[in-house]
């Protein structure tokens, strides 16, 4: 849509919002499978798990983007 001249707010919004929720879910669902190992940084999860959160914070919290998406639909 870019390459095309043509605005992209509301796909880019809801990108940001599923993709950092989905980084998020598997991870955590990663942890789950993995009990308390998961919780120490003897695996990779932990840190992995403070990322995928903080993605979902540092680039606009979920709930704007989810409020620019709805805007944006609502205007049309």
């Amino acid at each position: 849509m870019i390459d095309a001249g043509n605005e992209a707010r509301v796909e880019i919004s809801a990108l940001k919002f599923y993709a950092a929720r989905m980084l998020h879910d598997v991870i955590d669902r990663a942890m789950q499978t993995h009990g308390a190992l998961g919780l120490t940084d003897d695996s990779p999860l932990s840190s992995m798990y403070r990322n995928a959160r903080a993605a979902r914070i540092y680039d606009g919290p979920d709930e704007l983007h989810r409020m620019v998406v709805s805007r944006r639909i609502l205007q049309r």
